[in-house]
């Protein structure tokens, strides 16, 4: 099963790459075509608000990434530990990994592939765009690495998978929120989701060693818990 892992992330980072080239403005291999439809679909998503999904969507985009996904790791750490071998505390451990080495490549990829942000009138925009560039998304890549993790390791009941899949689906509003506030373009956020699942696939590839450093560093914690306690 851990093989079928790695063959997911390079199928997934390989189509990440690929998108990359086509709309980087560095690539003389950019397509047109795909980046114009692209616009046409950001500018049609952004020019249909709806005046009462208008703070969700931004609320989303606010608290939908940090915040949300904070508190979803902490409650299946506090919680996870009387639950299945594939939920609670191990899942919360390799989310918590997959995202922490997502930071950095999301950061460093944006620089190398510098697409600008989404051009539009200011008083379209619902926030404010980043500084950064735009692809990958930020915010796709951080929750769909979560979504990602929460559909693999919680399948052991139904209560479990209901959980992921409550997971998945706040994940997706999120990716959605990104286009509809005027932050980010459509292939951004794919972008963001190819990333953010090809590299948690490679978490859950390794996830064997990785649980065993776990229980390794808990049995330090438990051995040094003592010594202070003597």
């Amino acid at each position: 099963m851990n093989n079928k892992y790695l063959i997911f992330s390079i199928i997934a980072i390989s189509a990440f790459i690929v998108l990359a080239v086509v709309v980087s403005p560095k690539s003389n291999l950019k397509s047109n075509s795909l980046t114009n439809t692209d616009n046409r679909l950001f500018l049609r998503i952004n020019n249909s608000h709806f005046q009462v999904l208008n703070q969700l969507m931004i609320c989303l985009s606010w608290y939908g990434r940090e915040v949300f996904w904070i508190l979803a790791i902490l409650f299946l750490f506090i919680f996870g530990r009387k639950t299945g071998r594939k939920t609670g505390r191990k899942t919360a451990f390799v989310m918590f990994i997959s995202m922490i080495v997502l930071i950095p490549i999301g950061i460093i990829t944006k620089e190398i592939i510098e697409r600008p942000r989404p051009v539009i009138p200011e008083s379209d925009f619902l926030i404010t765009a980043d500084s950064e560039y735009a692809y990958p998304s930020g915010h796709a890549l951080i929750v769909s690495a979560g979504a990602t993790v929460a559909l693999v390791l919680m399948r052991g009941s139904s209560i479990q998978f209901l959980v992921a899949l409550l997971l998945t689906t706040e994940a997706a509003l999120v990716c959605f929120s990104r286009v509809y506030v005027g932050g980010h373009y459509p292939l951004d956020v794919l972008g963001g989701i190819l990333l953010g699942v090809g590299v948690s696939f490679v978490i859950l590839w390794k996830e064997k060693e990785l649980e065993t450093k776990y229980f390794q560093m808990i049995r330090i914690i438990k051995n040094l818990k003592t010594k202070w306690s003597l």
